[in-house]
């Protein structure tokens, strides 16, 4: 797979992420706490040049 593909893979998912984090959190409260939003923050922000995203 090239460098497009993934890319557009992994937009996808974090669009899919964010669209149904709400629902997720409604449907298991035990996962509505600090450590998990600031994971879920990290996760979105990964694959950009600005966070160190490289391929090889």
């Amino acid at each position: 797979m090239n460098f497009k593909g993934i890319k557009s893979k992994l937009l996808r998912f974090k669009r899919i992420f964010t669209t149904n984090r709400a629902i997720f959190i409604f449907s298991n409260p035990r996962h509505d706490t600090d450590y998990d939003d600031l994971e879920s923050a990290k996760m979105l922000k990964c694959g950009s040049s600005e966070n160190g995203f490289s391929t090889y």
